[in-house]
């Protein structure tokens, strides 16, 4: 049928629980409170009431809470068209929310005559609790219309404004009764007319996610009862909407069943909800990921502080506290990389990392292993050998990457190792079928607690610890074997484990790398030597006065002028003081207050005369490869890491050959 008759749409409007109201304020006289019987049933009325007492008795029922809010709502109704949803205590069924929404008619001169619908929406608020959904609440109602010829087109004009769709059809034949706006605008059907024909096929390809849904709708063809559940229409398509419905089996005039669904679109909260899922992941992850760093840091960290107290303990014992500088700087310098290394976890996951290769003698990675792991491996007890069968120690080689990985294998053997137990290193270079290269294999094995069988498939895997790890009081981070992975990978080598519980466990790592000669490493070293500046005059633009006062340090130590500005407005006004040729080279920090270090570069180099092209290196602790790609860009011809190595501020000068 085409046309809504005035008995379907009360019993539609019974059935979705709307009930009709007209309220009428005339100046010395009582309120008046008109009502039809859903409303009544709604407000919890029994029996014949008189228009003042139905409005006393409302009065009276709305929240306590919510009446402020109510009073100012019955005020504007004077004014607009407006809408509330608060509390109503039922006489029978306790607390509801209810939805009010009603507007002035106008054509009345001699009261105010405002109208509207009640509709009670507890259930509907309920299902969006349990789901953590919010619905979107839009204007419910158009005025009512005094006119009974009018009446049908009013009832399908109420209906269209719903923010949730409604649709109504006959079982079995699937005859539609009704189909508002928002139905058809999800079902991507043009108008009602066009329902007939569409409908079946629009049913049939709506998707239900949850197993069982279609069964009990299917049970719903003879039973009379109700199904809460959800659903996806047009899934795949460009008007895909997610749903959260209610089927309910009613009886129309025509003595037909029929089944009734109102349903609302949540796909816009579905959106937010799963944006607001990756984002609360994300924040555990990286959680997760800082409190899994803290074991990796305290290594090193522990051996700095513990150097640093044996140098003040032995003050003035120089050979002693020599040597404990020395370690000291090396367990600084193993940090520091570390640090590096932690933070490009993802780089490396991302294809961005690449490896630094470097002359490096393996057989420093003993002096690694005491400088790190001997404290606990005393306190512990622990029977420690080493085994290096290397011909040709000095190779080329990421011994950062290297150190680590090894390291960490290493600190893990002793961390899972009971007192009394025992931690081997075995390092032994194999023959290998390229020219010009050696293999090395490293083995680290203990006699520890070991993995059992069905953790090791996930032993590399991110923050994941093996649940006797926990319980025998272990701390671990779960991240270390996953960095340990990349960095194998990254250098085209493999790692293998076996183990057993109880019995301890063995990695062992194949490595290629390409060998370097012994005066190679001479030449890196002296590389190191003392940096000379004599007769050089610098410009530092530095905003850090620890920093400042360092790099001023050594470079007065290799004997240059140095003049410090605080930021890169203060170096631009003093370069502009000086004469053509006064500074040989310009040293800048990048994140510094007015103005950082790549404006700064910028304005330099638009500047009109030679002091355009003086030579800029940047020395800051933006470490990753897009930063020093970004300092170029900005016309600088140098860039330092800090903590600044004299190795290396020499490599960069020299470079520019000032």
């Amino acid at each position: 049928m085409n046309q809504l008759n005035e008995t379907d749409a009360e019993k539609i409007l019974s059935a979705v629980r709307i009930g009709l109201w007209r309220v009428e304020f005339e100046e010395g006289k009582p309120t008046r409170f008109y009502a039809d019987a859903v409303m009544d049933e709604l407000l919890g009325v029994t029996g014949d009431v008189t228009p003042e007492e139905r409005f006393r008795f409302h009065i009276a029922h709305v929240h306590p809470a919510d009446m402020s809010m109510f009073q100012e709502y019955a005020d504007k109704l004077a004014e607009v068209r407006t809408e509330i949803v608060y509390r109503y205590l039922h006489p029978l069924k306790g607390e509801m929310i209810v939805r009010c929404g009603g507007v002035r008619d106008v054509s009345e001169k001699g009261f105010i005559y405002t109208m509207g619908t009640h509709q009670d929406i507890s259930e509907t608020v309920r299902l969006e609790r349990e789901r953590e959904m919010e619905r979107r609440l839009t204007e419910m109602n158009k005025s009512l219309q005094r006119n009974r010829e009018r009446r049908e087109d009013y009832y399908r004009e109420l209906l269209d404004i719903q923010s949730c769709g409604i649709l109504a059809y006959t079982i079995p034949d699937h005859r539609v009764v009704h189909m508002n706006a928002e139905a058809l605008r999800m079902y991507g059907i043009k108008n009602i007319g066009d329902a007939q024909g569409k409908i079946g096929n629009a049913l049939r390809s709506v998707y239900y996610p949850k197993p069982g849904t279609v069964e009990r709708l299917r049970k719903l063809q003879k039973e009379d009862d109700s199904v809460d559940y959800e659903c996806i229409i047009g899934k795949g398509s460009s008007n895909e909407s997610h749903i959260v419905a209610k089927t309910k089996i009613v009886q129309i005039p025509t003595g037909e069943r029929a089944a009734l669904t109102t349903f609302v679109d949540i796909s816009e909260m579905m959106v937010l909800k799963n944006a607001l899922r990756q984002a609360e992941e994300g924040s555990r992850a990286k959680s997760a990921f800082l409190f899994a760093m803290s074991h990796d840091l305290r290594t090193p960290m522990n051996a700095i502080i513990g150097y640093a107290n044996l140098m003040e303990t032995h003050w003035g014992e120089q050979e002693l506290t020599a040597g404990y500088l020395k370690k000291l700087k090396e367990a600084s310098q193993f940090l520091l990389g570390l640090i590096g290394n932690v933070l490009e976890l993802a780089r490396i996951e991302s294809g961005k990392e690449s490896l630094s290769e470097e002359v490096w003698d393996m057989r420093k990675l003993e002096d690694t292993i005491d400088m790190l792991l001997n404290d606990e491996i005393v306190r512990k007890h622990l029977k420690l050998e080493k085994h290096m069968r290397v011909t040709h120690p000095y190779i080329y080689c990421d011994a950062m990457k290297l150190r680590e990985i090894l390291m960490n294998l290493m600190s893990n053997a002793v961390k899972y190792t009971p007192a009394g137990g025992k931690v081997c290193l075995t390092m032994e270079e194999l023959p290998s079928e390229k020219a010009g290269y050696a293999q090395f294999r490293g083995i680290v094995e203990d006699s520890g607690i070991g993995i059992s069988a069905e953790y090791l498939p996930h032993i590399f895997e991110e923050f994941t610890r093996e649940r006797n790890s926990s319980e025998s009081g272990i701390q671990g981070t779960g991240l270390g074997l996953r960095i340990v992975k990349s960095f194998v990978d990254m250098m085209d080598g493999s790692i293998l484990v076996e183990s057993e519980q109880g019995k301890g466990t063995r990695f062992t790592v194949l490595l290629s790398c390409r060998i370097a000669e012994k005066n190679a490493l001479k030449q890196k070293e002296a590389s190191t030597d003392r940096l000379m500046l004599s007769g050089k005059r610098i410009l530092l633009a530095e905003d850090n006065v620890l920093n400042a006062e360092i790099a001023m340090t050594l470079l007065a130590d290799a004997q240059a002028e140095v003049d410090l500005a605080e930021d890169g407005v203060c170096a631009i006004q003093k370069l502009r003081e000086v004469p053509e040729g006064y500074y040989d080279l310009i040293l800048t920090d990048i994140q510094m207050p007015r103005m950082n270090g790549y404006e700064m570069a910028k304005t330099i180099r638009a500047l009109p005369d030679a002091k355009a092209s003086i030579p800029i290196i940047a020395m800051t602790a933006n470490a990753f490869e897009e930063d020093r790609r970004a300092a170029l860009a900005a016309g600088m011809d140098g860039y330092v890491v800090k903590p600044v190595e004299t190795a290396a501020l020499g490599k960069a000068i020299a470079e520019l050959k000032i």
